[in-house]
């Protein structure tokens, strides 16, 4: 099966900006996401928006899809290669998809992990 064009799986035009291509992924991924949408086909289809992600939130990826569309070998994004796997989506990957189903607040990444402020001898 023939990939489908990066902007076309986010319903996006090659001028969207970065954060046109954030709110179209965090859309696209609230209604896909396996967890969320039972019907056939949803979790392929949630595949292929995280897929288009990775490659469109990155600048540098996107400057080399942009240019060289899936021809690039030095990519990683063309192929055979097929889905590598869930991205962290830049930006918390599913903590924040959770998190915006249910109101949650933000990542603690930035703050100290729990029990580092207990000193041992």
């Amino acid at each position: 099966m023939a990939k489908r064009d990066y902007y076309e799986v986010l319903g996006l035009d090659k001028n969207a900006s970065a954060d046109d291509i954030k709110k179209a992924y965090r859309s696209l991924a609230k209604k896909y996401h396996p967890d969320i949408n039972k019907e056939p086909g949803a979790e392929e289809k949630f595949k292929e928006i995280n897929e288009a992600y990775d490659v469109l939130g990155d600048p540098d990826k996107k400057a080399k899809y942009d240019q060289y569309g899936f021809d690039d070998p030095t990519a990683g994004f063309g192929g055979s290669s097929g889905f590598s796997g869930f991205s962290s989506g830049g930006f918390g990957g599913f903590e924040d998809i959770i998190n915006s189903f249910f109101g949650g607040g933000s990542s603690r990444r930035g703050g100290p992990s729990r029990g580092e402020d207990i000193q041992r001898k």
